[in-house]
């Protein structure tokens, strides 16, 4: 029956891609559709029954860990769909920042962009030509058909928009920093390697502590013996985090917290206003800032300019109350870098480079480099913390294994012992 069971399941996952190709070649000619309500249907039934097939043969390999293994499956499904959800709309977007640098419509550039897709995105395109031709402007039109862009890209969209240069601000801002995102994954992998295996050894520990110990217990007593005194630990200790389970209480909050922050930063939907969150990318939203500040020095504005238009087109409410401070000190009269600095966007050491880079003319430039060297020093904080916490937390887990697998053999030891 089980064999049978996943031969179903097989065929399950193989009619979900059967149908799915199939809208691929039968809308390849015909092109998009923005009110095509059946092709969404069947996209979706298509995606469900794979979807299904797949948890079920995770149900019947893993049947010991079912639940746990449908949410490792989801997270890599969840993932790998909004990894690839990010890279398409970055590619819509830098086809429409090159149709604005040869001037060319954008209604056309989307309009054309949809013609040659035949998948989700191509229904988004359509729609987004929709909008534009309708005037919507381009930042809304992106909203309205569910395109969401990285923070750096946002920022260069609005940017762009609002000065006229959309090609030039993505270019300048919206530097994809590969370096700094392998990292971040890198952190989440690890981070969900550890709580794999912190839930797998609770999980055993439990099983040993419930079936195991209370038979060597009962078999030690019957013998008139005592449990060796690394058992004995075992058992306290066991007892010890039963009776004072709130102790863990935090780190069992934070893990699963923590996870899920990583999982929404993979797929593209972490809010931007988390107050720790926040505090943490500080660095990089004054990376951002002084992107846009060498624009405008490329573009010949005024920075107190594009100050002011920063405060009030930066996605994150935190940074828009701290470059509004910035802009009313400018207005007192307080120079740019100081009033950046006061703000926090800017550390001492890039007020000293930015204030000698202005007074030689390589304002844009040192810009440039400073907001990339932000983003580095702290891709580089990370790799260090990750290199020294990682392998001390993988120590700990060894040595308690150790501890625990010791402990369980001993009393082995000592009634052979015992009874010879």
């Amino acid at each position: 029956m089980e064999v049978f069971g996943s031969i179903h399941l097989f065929v399950l996952i193989w009619i979900g891609v059967a149908v799915l190709w199939s809208l691929r070649l039968a809308y390849r000619k015909r092109g998009a559709a923005a009110d095509d309500s059946v092709r969404l249907v069947l996209t979706v039934a298509g995606w469900a029954m794979i979807l299904v097939g797949i948890l079920g043969t995770a149900m019947q390999a893993f049947i010991w860990g079912a639940p746990f293994s449908w949410i490792v499956i989801l997270a890599i499904i969840i993932m790998a769909v909004g990894r690839y959800r990010g890279a398409e709309n970055r590619t819509l977007l830098w086809c429409l920042a090159a149709a604005a640098e040869r001037g060319i419509p954008l209604e056309q550039a989307a309009r054309a962009y949809s013609l040659e897709r035949s998948d989700e995105l191509g229904l988004r395109s359509a729609r987004l030509a929709d909008l534009l031709e309708g005037g919507t402007p381009l930042s809304l039109a992106l909203a309205e058909t569910r395109v969401r862009l990285p923070l750096d890209t946002l920022v260069a969209v609005r940017i762009g928009i609002e000065t006229g240069d959309l090609g030039a601000a993505l270019a300048k801002v919206a530097k994809y920093d590969d370096d700094a995102d392998t990292l971040l994954r890198s952190i989440f992998e690890k981070v969900f390697y550890l709580g794999v295996v912190a839930n797998v050894l609770i999980a055993i520990l439990t099983f040993i502590m419930l079936k195991i110990v209370p038979v060597f217990a009962k078999m030690f007593e019957e013998f008139e013996l005592e449990l060796p005194r690394m058992t004995q630990w075992l058992v306290a200790l066991a007892e010890f985090f039963v009776g004072f389970w709130f102790l863990l209480f935090p780190f069992l909050v934070w893990i699963p917290v923590f996870l899920m922050v990583g999982l929404l930063h993979y797929i593209g939907w972490l809010p931007r206003n988390l107050p720790l969150i926040n505090w943490f990318v500080l660095r990089l939203d004054g990376g951002l800032v002084m992107r846009c500040l060498a624009l405008s020095v490329k573009q010949q504005r005024p920075l107190p300019e594009m100050i002011w238009l920063l405060a009030r087109l930066y996605p994150k409410s935190s940074v828009r109350k701290r470059l509004t401070r910035a802009g009313n000190a400018l207005n007192n009269g307080e120079h740019w870098c100081q009033a950046l600095r006061r703000a926090k966007l800017l550390r001492p050491s890039d007020v000293a480079i930015l204030t000698a880079a202005e007074r030689s003319g390589n304002l844009e430039w040192a810009l440039e480099e400073m907001a990339d060297s932000s983003i580095r020093r702290l891709a580089y904080r990370l790799r260090l913390a990750l290199n020294v916490l990682f392998p001390a937390v993988l120590f700990i887990f060894g040595m308690f294994i150790g501890f625990v697998v010791v402990s369980l053999f001993m009393p082995l030891v000592s009634l052979i012992q015992g009874l010879s």
